[in-house]
């Protein structure tokens, strides 16, 4: 059959077929249908309207790396401002911080900060001044008689500082206590020559000693005025911790004036708390403030512990220079080191023991125990009194009463203001007591020590290799 097709109206033009527009992103479109007056009236220009231009912003990977590029600019460009504000003082901190009082209108901070440069200075300068220390020392095999066995040589190593051209070295007591044979490495332009070190004399309790070594020429520390020393001022250990020599360290002092219960029963008073970095081998070097001058002597770490691990790092204690300085001097004219002595235990008084005990007073000491044969117990000092005074001064704080008694002289007469309990009455009197020589150290009994209610673990840096 002829397919019949319906009569097109005279003057009609064929619709073009509708065409598809490809996107840059590929996705089609159809392109929008022409108008009824492309159809209806041939005297206007029916010639399809171009397809429109579709125009694009950057990517998003473009935009991302020029953010990136414009971040790193700034970044740069703060740097750069932030250096320059600090180095030339110009800026100073102002306003509040939130959720903080406001102390004053304006906080200006004057700029003193440690340049990296003086550290650098400071070290090297003291390069030649500290020596490295090694030990040797012969210990006996407890099985040798059983098994025939033989000794056995330990080693240690430690630090020291020199403290005269002519040779004369100072460190820890512990570092060459019993060592048969002392080698001492000296740094100097020449590069490194090792003397063997003969110990002249030391001192347990300060734990301080002497070695010399045959030399001549060599740079001497300068020592500083620890009782100038304040708390956050800057502070530098120099040693040869673990063995790896000349080895720099830098932190603050902590801490003044703390008590150390150490070794047998003994107290070490008057310590600098650092947290400059120090290890075994530090023991005997020196701890030095910024201009080079050596205040305190590296001496021992405190370690807490708990379930026998190791939980804190970062504390050392050295002795305050003066008093090392001090000790030095005795030790090289081999003069005997007194350590003045009353012959007791006791426990600072205060309003909880004067509870529980029921005392007349909140201050003083109460005496805990004498020492048969010393000084207090000659003098007819007795537990359970209470010390109140010495030639007049009032014992207020835990550590007066060893403070006091450190500063006085072996065989000097001191007056003790004492309260004693006579069946349910305190009686007021004042003994005298000649003050003896400490003896040697034993673990029942504590010399002018408040009983410590915890003995914290102390470890020396001497450490055998």
């Amino acid at each position: 059959m002829t397919e019949m097709q319906e009569p097109k109206p005279e003057g009609s033009e064929p619709i073009p077929p509708q065409e598809e527009v490809k996107l840059e992103n590929d996705a089609p479109a159809i392109a929008a249908e022409p108008s009824a007056a492309t159809t209806a009236y041939p005297s206007v220009d029916n010639t399809p309207p171009p397809s429109p231009v579709i125009k694009h912003g950057p990517s998003t990977g473009t935009v991302i790396l020029l953010a990136i590029i414009f971040g790193f600019l700034a970044g740069f460009a703060g740097m750069v401002f932030a250096t320059w504000a600090n180095q030339t003082g110009k800026f100073s901190i102002s306003g509040i911080i939130p959720g903080h009082t406001q102390l004053s209108p304006n906080i200006n901070i004057p700029v003193t900060e440690v340049s990296q440069e003086r550290s650098v200075q400071v070290a090297a300068k003291l390069n030649e001044s500290v020596v490295n220390i090694r030990t040797e020392s012969v210990q006996n095999d407890p099985y040798s008689m059983f098994f025939g066995g033989s000794s056995q040589v330990m080693t240690g190593i430690g630090t020291g500082v020199i403290v005269d051209a002519d040779g004369y070295i100072l460190t820890n007591m512990h570092v060459v206590e019993g060592a048969k044979r002392i080698t001492v490495t000296v740094l100097s332009a020449n590069g490194q020559q090792e003397y063997p070190g003969e110990f002249i004399a030391g001192d347990k309790q300060e734990d301080m000693a002497v070695v010399k070594i045959k030399a001549s020429g060599l740079r001497p520390v300068i020592f500083g005025d620890s009782d100038k020393l304040q708390v956050g001022q800057w502070a530098m250990a120099l040693g040869n911790p673990f063995g790896f020599e000349h080895t720099v360290s830098v932190g603050v002092v902590s801490a003044l004036n703390r008590q150390l219960p150490v070794e047998d029963g003994k107290t070490m008073k008057g310590m600098v708390q650092t947290d400059a970095s120090i290890n075994p081998g530090n023991s005997g070097g020196p701890l030095v403030n910024i201009n080079g001058e050596v205040i305190g002597i590296n001496t021992a770490v405190y370690v807490g512990q708990s379930s026998g691990q190791v939980q804190a790092r970062g504390i050392g204690f050295a002795i305050p220079s003066n008093r090392a300085k001090k000790i030095m001097e005795l030790l090289r004219a081999k003069k005997k080191i007194e350590h003045p002595y009353i012959g007791i235990s006791y426990l600072p008084n205060n309003e909880e023991l004067r509870a529980e005990y029921h005392l007349p007073v909140s201050d003083g000491v109460l005496v805990q125990s004498v020492v048969t044969g010393g000084p207090a117990d000659k003098a007819k000092v007795k537990a359970q009194d209470i010390i109140t005074s010495l030639d007049g001064q009032k014992l207020t704080t835990k550590d007066s009463l060893s403070d006091i008694i450190g500063k006085q002289t072996v065989g000097k007469v001191v007056s003790l203001d004492i309260l004693r309990d006579n069946a349910g009455k305190w009686e007021k009197m004042t003994i005298k007591v000649t003050l003896g020589d400490t003896p040697a150290p034993k673990a029942e009994e504590e010399d002018n020590t408040p009983q410590p209610q915890q003995k914290r673990p102390m470890i020396p840096f001497f450490s055998p290799f």
